[in-house]
């Protein structure tokens, strides 16, 4: 039943590891879940057999667990799962060149503060510094930041 339980104990912490090192990068609480059960694992065959099967078992730990983590490393068995798609979006950096401060328009949506607006007979998404303006209200541009557009009423 001894035996039974260190296996237990050292499968436990190399899955652990394993999910720490392959999926949730970083130290969270699988890594150190892991190395908790592998060390609880070489403390209690220390209980339950003594020292000279302790040192055995514990430098066998160590090895199974190096050999198994280089070989889930190096192999291509997490191919399957591994993300091969690449993302090359760019910002569109000078989205909004045709507007300047203080042109007028008129809101197509209400703002809450975000919303619809048309300025030279083209629809954008619009942000009001104001806290609500209805639909088909005229609005004044405020401000232009690199991805929105600053609204008031225009009176």
């Amino acid at each position: 039943m001894e035996i039974l339980i260190l296996g237990l104990l050292l499968l436990l912490g190399v899955i652990l590891i394993l999910i720490e090192i392959l999926f949730i990068p970083g130290t969270t609480i699988f890594g150190i879940l892991g190395l908790v059960s592998i060390f609880f694992s070489d403390y209690l065959s220390y209980t339950y057999f003594g020292t000279e099967f302790a040192i055995v078992y514990s430098i066998v730990n160590s090895v199974v667990c190096l050999i198994i983590i280089i070989y889930s490393l190096k192999s291509n068995t997490w191919e399957k799962i591994s993300l091969k798609k690449v993302h090359n979006d760019k910002v569109e950096k000078n989205k909004y060149d045709n507007l300047k401060i203080g042109d007028t328009g008129i809101t197509t949506s209400s703002l809450k503060p975000y919303g619809k607006g048309i300025f030279n007979n083209k629809s954008y998404e619009i942000k009001s510094s104001e806290n609500f303006i209805d639909e088909g209200k005229k609005i004044k541009i405020i401000n232009i930041l690199q991805d929105k557009i600053l609204v008031i009423k225009n009176k």
